[in-house]
């Protein structure tokens, strides 16, 4: 059983006994993120917002977070599921309930890794392979692009290799809001293409919306954060409303704990 163990951490996540001491990041990273490179105004308003989101250092413990999660839609719960991203290998898992039983579906963020399987209601476990399991990776990645990083997004700040930049100031009735840009080096796959802004409340120093966008295609969506939720001395967002169309995703049940293997790998048959 150990040297099965090992072999799954190898393949996915670089070999066992690894002297790495900080999460899985892309090909290149810097260790840290290079403060002197973006504007004082940026850092100043990201340092505030890690600080109200319960600082980088329980951030950086937080190997892997895992919590259930509901599409809400005209008020009405759509889809049920569950998802888990594994910092500490680079990884992300993702489990949707059907009326004919659950998929699941795992990731790696840095690697061609991708696993896919249906769990009948029956019991039997059915792999899928070709299309099917290139979709539900694809699915599983813009879950990730978008939605896990609006809800991770005042930790994404000040990750190593985004490029911050301050963008000036937004109001939003009586509030002012501070607008910081983030992106991220062609390297950094999972975000690749993509310009994030995060819209800072300057009083609660938390933020109040995530926008993303693609240049090339034209594309933005956007996000309202709420229900502002301590999970293990970090603060994350358990509401995230689509500014678009409206539908809400609730997360509940979070937990920060070691990478669970099990979620990422395929079932035994």
């Amino acid at each position: 059983m150990k040297l099965r163990t090992c072999l799954i951490v190898l393949a996915l996540a670089g070999g066992c006994g690894s002297s790495r001491t900080t999460a899985q990041r892309f090909p290149g990273a810097p260790l840290t993120f290079d403060r002197a490179a973006a504007p004082p105004q940026a850092v100043e308003v990201a340092d505030k917002v890690i600080a109200a989101a319960g600082g980088i250092d329980n951030w950086n413990k937080a190997k892997q977070i895992r919590w259930a999660q509901q599409k809400v839609e005209n008020g009405k719960v759509t889809v049920s599921g569950e998802a888990a991203w594994d910092r500490w290998n680079g990884r992300i898992y993702g489990k949707v309930e059907t009326p004919e039983g659950t998929a699941h579906a795992a990731l790696g963020l840095y690697s061609d890794y991708a696993m896919a399987y249906i769990e009948a209601k029956s019991g039997k476990l059915e792999v899928l392979d070709g299309p099917p399991k290139g979709q539900a990776a694809e699915a599983l990645l813009l879950a990730f692009r978008l939605d896990i990083a609006a809800m991770t997004m005042p930790f994404l700040l000040e990750e190593p290799g985004a490029k911050l930049e301050y963008a000036g100031t937004r109001k939003d009735g009586e509030k002012e809001l501070h607008d910081l840009k983030l992106s991220f080096p062609d390297a950094d796959r999972p975000h690749k293409g993509l310009v994030y802004h995060a819209l800072v409340d300057s009083a609660s120093n938390l933020i109040a919306r995530v926008e993303v966008e693609n240049p090339t295609s034209g594309e933005r969506v956007g996000y309202e954060l709420s229900d502002w939720t301590d999970v293990s001395g970090i603060k994350l967002p358990a509401t995230r409303k689509n500014l678009g169309n409206g539908d809400l995703t609730k997360s509940s049940n979070f937990r920060i704990g070691n990478p669970d293997d099990n979620l990422y790998t395929k079932p035994v048959q």
